[in-house]
């Protein structure tokens, strides 16, 4: 009681449906006392007068008296309805009448108000406590077993084994495998809300799904929303002995049971239950608790998302308050424009869903996991570039075009046999934008060199090994720049249209996003643990780089401390063209060369080591 130390216990009597507050019934202390306490008596407001709000503050743990507004200092919201802002609490007029009560920091105000004239509490509808806890008992079963631990097999694209792999699944990754909520939206098909690009879809290896037994099955890829994060996966087996209740059934975009004949459902206002089960820790984690839905906004796309006191996470469901299904959080999938802006989820309305995953294209074709040894590729244009300036862009009369050398990149060389070259690009063409299939928006080309030496560039060469050896990093542009990111994230098979500059014409060409052949960074290395080696071979942009006229031979990727290959004195980056005198065409042919040195059934090896068109013997022993 305020101002006492002495305290009643209670228990929740019930929950309001469409005010943010709970029932509780007050219990009779070991005595058998009640509180002696009476029911406010409330009056109608003048319009002139002050406002007082008697409200209890947590924070110091005491009752305050604040003045909050004046009824005609009101707010008229995007729904045109009219209120005051306050915070929770009891508000009375300058005379001690009860006026009202402030639920959610709005007090809506006019004829029939709820909140305002009387607070009419009683008028509202209650879900007694008994009731909400057996709801409550179903939804738990439900989610029980229609959610089910689903598992990735990520293939690991690192060239160390102590390093992390990259591909990961909302927070921790055991390994190679990253673990997920799905939901069983039919007897062998799951919908997991699972937030990977298009790169990282493309690195799937392998799925697995756990079924409520503790078995494991095995389960295919068959496809990845277009609008949002989300995949939908075909089990081997069926996935529950009863088949998933029926609200889960509408989730099944390739389904044919009917459709909700209302396009947007979902209640304006109102309680409902909240579900969510994570995997991102490597352990089913549930949490179950409510809220109540504010009204219905409109999303990245214009689609219905419900609004809603709490932030929502993928994968949480929500239930109305007789347990049915009314909504799916899902994270929406930002087009490349949005370049590294995040996304965030919101509850989808499940009609809303239902219609919209069932209609032709809803899942996009470019997102597909794809075989390892394309999957370490990169989908290459194939040019070289250098950014642009207000200099440059005046000396190329592209000032108008590229906003004054903000946007634009100027191509420096082409790559026979990639898809800049087939469309007929050439150097000083500067390129512009790209249009992606599908996505919307136009992508303006710009790169701010991040990441990379600027004073490094394909005309420079070192003058002697010394100077080899002090490069920081391999001493070319990495393949990995803005435009094969763009291109990969987007996904291969789809259209692209670039748009460029040559000679003041603006012009177009179109091409089809593909994975090109492997680049230094993508080619898997070939270890050599008894020489201290790792080779690659000698791929298109280090061949450009080191001026060799055709990719024989392989390149040294790394060099282990304390090896005979250090020892000997070879480094990262040279090019091994000979054993023995012996040609090396690549690195399978390295291998046979190297066997019996590698094995010790040999004492020593030579090799023949070129940078620049120079050559150097290095024996090992």
């Amino acid at each position: 009681l305020p101002g006492s130390d002495i305290r009643w216990p209670a228990r929740v009597a019930g929950r309001f449906v469409n005010l943010p507050a709970l029932l509780l019934e007050v219990l009779p202390d070991a005595s058998g006392r009640l509180p002696a306490a009476f029911p406010l008596r409330f009056t109608d407001a003048d319009e002139e007068e002050e406002i007082f709000r008697l409200s209890y503050s947590w924070d110091n743990e005491e009752w305050l008296i604040t003045i909050d507004a004046a009824s005609t200092a009101s707010t008229v919201s995007d729904a045109g309805e009219e209120f005051i802002k306050a915070g929770g609490g009891v508000l009375f007029s300058e005379e001690g009448g009860a006026l009202g009560l402030a639920f959610g920091e709005r007090i809506p105000l006019g004829i029939g108000s709820e909140y305002w004239l009387g607070a009419q509490v009683s008028a509202n509808p209650v879900i007694p406590a008994g009731e909400a806890n057996e709801v409550e008992g179903l939804l738990n079963r439900y989610v029980g077993q229609a959610v089910l631990e689903t598992r990735f097999h990520l293939r690991r694209q690192v060239e160390d084994d102590e390093e992390e792999p990259p591909w990961q699944i909302g927070g921790k990754l055991d390994g190679a495998e990253a673990r997920a909520a799905g939901l069983a939206v039919g007897k062998r098909r799951l919908l997991v809300p699972v937030p990977l690009s298009a790169d990282g879809v493309a690195h799937i290896e392998g799925i697995s799904v756990v079924r409520g037994d503790g078995s494991e099955i095995q389960a295919r890829f068959v496809g990845a929303f277009r609008d949002y994060m989300a995949v939908l996966l075909e089990a081997d087996a069926d996935l529950l002995p009863d088949g998933p209740p029926p609200g889960f059934l509408l989730l099944d975009p390739l389904a044919d049971n009917p459709l909700p004949s209302d396009k947007v459902p979902g209640p304006a206002w109102g309680y409902f239950y909240r579900r969510r089960v994570d995997y991102s820790l490597g352990r089913r984690r549930e949490t179950r608790d409510y809220d109540r839905c504010r009204g219905m906004l409109g999303g990245f796309r214009g689609d219905p998302v419900l609004f809603t006191w709490s932030n929502e996470m993928d994968g949480a469901l929500a239930f109305d308050i007789e347990g049915n299904l009314m909504a799916l959080a899902l994270t929406p999938r930002l087009p490349p424009a949005f370049g590294n802006a995040a996304a965030t989820a919101g509850f989808r309305p499940l009609a809303f869903l239902a219609l919209n995953l069932r209609r032709p294209g809803f899942l996009d074709p470019a997102i597909q996991p794809i075989a390892e040894e394309v999957g370490r590729r990169l989908i290459d244009f194939g040019v070289e570039y250098q950014t642009l300036d207000a200099n440059a862009a005046k000396l190329f009369s592209a000032s108008n075009e590229t906003r004054g050398g903000r946007i634009g990149l100027l191509i420096t060389h082409v790559y026979p046999g990639f898809p800049a070259a087939r469309i007929g690009l050439r150097e000083h063409d500067i390129l512009l934008r790209m249009f992606i299939e599908g996505r919307g928006e136009p992508v303006d080309l710009l790169d701010d060199g991040e990441g990379w030496l600027p004073s490094l560039t394909l005309d420079w060469a070192p003058e002697s090994l010394e100077e080899t050896l002090s490069i920081p990093g391999q001493p070319w542009p990495p393949r990995n720049n803005v435009i094969s990111n763009l291109l990969t994230s987007a996904g291969a098979g789809r259209r692209i249209e670039v748009e460029y500059l040559r000679e003041g014409e603006l012009r177009r060409a179109s091409f089809a996003a593909e994975y090109g052949e492997p680049d230094f960074q993508s080619a898997r290395p070939e270890k050599f643990p008894g020489i201290g080696i790792d080779v690659k071979p000698v791929t298109y942009e280090a061949a450009r780089y080191f001026r060799r006229p055709d990719s024989s031979g392989v390149l040294v990727s790394r060099v282990r401390d304390g090896s005979r290959a250090e020892i000997a004195g070879l480094c990262p980056y040279l090019v091994i063209t000979r054993v023995d005198g012996v040609r090396v065409e690549d690195p399978a042919d390295f291998r046979a060369k190297v066997s019996d040195f590698e094995a010790g059934r040999t004492a020593s090896a030579e090799f023949t080591v070129a940078f620049f068109g120079l050559t150097r013997l290095i024996r090992l022993k």
